[in-house]
């Protein structure tokens, strides 16, 4: 299983709703908007967060955590499991 197909199981296992919002792809839990992208530059992927839905409206998210793929995949995504669960969704 590639990279993206594990962080797209992620999302689904923490029961993260796919929503579209001004036609940008995002990710809903508990009234937070989330986006898992993939920036280039650092080689990493990022979590950025809008806390309401007038704030992913108007693209104003919050820089979240890097993950950068230097960690291999299992890694990044053991780390992106655990701060997801602990530090966004407070579980």
């Amino acid at each position: 299983m590639e990279l993206k197909e594990k962080i797209e199981s992620l999302i689904q296992e923490l029961n993260f709703e796919k929503v579209y919002v001004s036609g940008t792809p995002l990710l809903l839990r508990d009234g937070i908007y989330y986006k898992i992208t993939f920036v280039e530059g650092l080689n990493s992927y990022v979590i950025e967060f809008a806390s309401s839905y007038d704030e992913a409206v108007k693209n104003m998210f919050e820089d979240g955590d890097i993950y950068p793929i230097s960690l291999g995949e299992d890694q990044l995504i053991c780390q992106l499991r655990h701060d997801l669960k602990k530090f966004y969704l407070n579980e």
